[in-house]
């Protein structure tokens, strides 16, 4: 057995690179490791070549302190003299590039699986969430509003139980969250929704090799829910508040009415209509791809819709329409809905826990840029548009996914049985005009004349 001598030395370089010298073979071969970190020359501690105790630094958002960095340097150190002692064991002298490969290999492995020991250890709640946030999104399918959405799912999760590990996410704290969510006033509709989305983040989490609990992810909570009311504007309803004039001092509630009657014509959500630039105009129709699904739309345009394209041709940024935040785009609606009279009564029916609650509101109240969709699948099925063409354009991909918007079919129910009555009195009308003389029918024509 050959016996290597060997030596290691941790160092940082000017630039504050950390970095790890072994030299060998009566120090004829030397190779240089990069550990990745960078720190400042005063918080290097050269006589025990580690980072001084109780400092830290900055790597983009993250904070690193040094016991962390050590801790690598301790590591590599001890991967190093295994590395010799296998090549002793196999009476080998190793050239640089042989000790390269071998130490690359084994550091990886190590690292790997020092990764996955960490996740499978009591990793608390918030650090994975922290990472779950940094990578989800490079993904897809996140809006603008997604983050904040998670964020405070985990602020209440954090509110329940303060420090929590992911292995503390079981069947009784699931349980527990549940109660703390009907304690603090949450509705049980939203409670469900919650629940579903620290749910999406466990199994995202879990597929990072994160341990998560099963019975966390199989978790349902039993609560009592009633369906939303779903709210939408009726056909007069939407042609009267696209028509409504606003004073000049108002013109910003011009400017959201319209863009919201624009989503009503095209089914464009809020994230589609701030991204729509003329490029995605084609031949009459808009194509462009969703950006919360990725999903190709194609999306011809009705001439109410053409003509507010036209009426903004003077707006000249990138995209078709000045767009303002969603936060104040769904405030402008309110104002504009309330002044031109969209105070239609609305009721919603909830539960929190097993208490009952009913809830009367005015539609301009509660109108948001999501009532635009609904909108859009109300009339278009009302004026008798096949489902086929209406989930063309919303992007819908099977009839299973439009079960949402499925309750606004009872508006278009309504209306199409409505057609019974409307033939039942014509045929009466028709009926009695016949027996009528010129006199009665100048009478019967006079006053249908002052009644429209």
């Amino acid at each position: 057995m050959i016996k290597n001598n060997f030596t290691t030395r941790a160092f940082i370089k000017e630039s504050g690179l950390v970095m790890i010298r072994i030299r060998w073979n009566s120090k004829k071969s030397e190779v240089s490791l990069s550990l990745g970190y960078k720190i400042e020359p005063e918080k290097w501690d050269n006589s025990k070549q580690l980072v001084k105790a109780n400092t830290t630094i900055k790597a983009g958002n993250k904070t690193i302190y040094a016991k962390e960095i050590n801790a690598t340097i301790r590591n590599t150190l001890s991967i190093i003299a295994e590395g010799f002692s296998e090549f002793d064991k196999q009476s080998i002298i190793p050239q640089k590039e042989e000790l390269k490969e071998w130490l690359y290999s084994n550091l990886n492995y190590k690292r790997n699986k020092s990764s996955i020991n960490n996740k499978e250890s009591n990793c608390l709640f918030e650090d994975a969430f922290a990472f779950f946030m940094k990578e989800r999104p490079k993904e897809g399918s996140f809006t603008s509003t997604t983050p904040y959405i998670y964020k405070q799912m985990q602020d209440q999760v954090l509110s329940c139980r303060k420090g929590i590990t992911l292995s503390q996410i079981d069947l009784k704290f699931m349980n527990r969250l549940v109660v703390w969510y009907v304690d603090n006033g949450y509705c049980n509709r939203t409670i469900n929704k919650q629940i579903k989305m620290l749910k999406s983040c466990l199994r995202w989490l879990e597929k990072k090799e994160y341990v998560i609990n099963k019975e966390a992810l199989e978790f349902k909570p039993k609560l009592k829910v009633i369906p939303r009311t779903v709210t939408y504007l009726k056909y007069k309803e939407l042609i009267h508040f696209m028509n409504y004039t606003f004073s000049e001092n108002l013109n910003y509630l011009s400017r959201a009415r319209d863009m919201f009657c624009f989503m009503c014509f095209t089914s464009l959500r809020y994230s589609d209509l701030k991204e729509l630039m003329h490029s995605h105009i084609v031949d009459s129709q808009i194509e462009m791809f969703s950006q919360k699904t990725d999903g190709k739309l194609i999306i011809p345009l009705v001439d109410q819709a053409k003509q507010l394209i036209k009426k903004y041709s003077w707006y000249k940024g990138k995209t078709v329409f000045p767009v303002p935040s969603n936060q104040k785009l769904n405030d402008y609606l309110k104002e504009a809905a309330k002044i031109a009279g969209l105070n239609r009564i609305v009721s919603q029916s909830y539960f929190k826990g097993n208490e009952r609650y009913e809830k009367t509101t005015y539609f301009y109240e509660q109108i948001s840029c999501h009532d635009a969709r609904r909108t859009f699948v109300v009339c278009s099925l009302s004026l008798g548009i096949p489902m086929s063409i209406v989930m063309r354009a919303t992007g819908h991909s099977d009839y299973e996914s439009m079960k949402p918007y499925i309750e606004v079919l009872n508006e278009t129910q309504r209306l199409e049985m409505d057609k019974w009555n409307k033939y039942h009195h014509q045929s009466n009308i028709i009926d009695m005009i016949k027996n009528l003389n010129v006199k009665q029918l100048e009478k019967v024509t006079c006053y249908i004349k002052n009644m429209l």
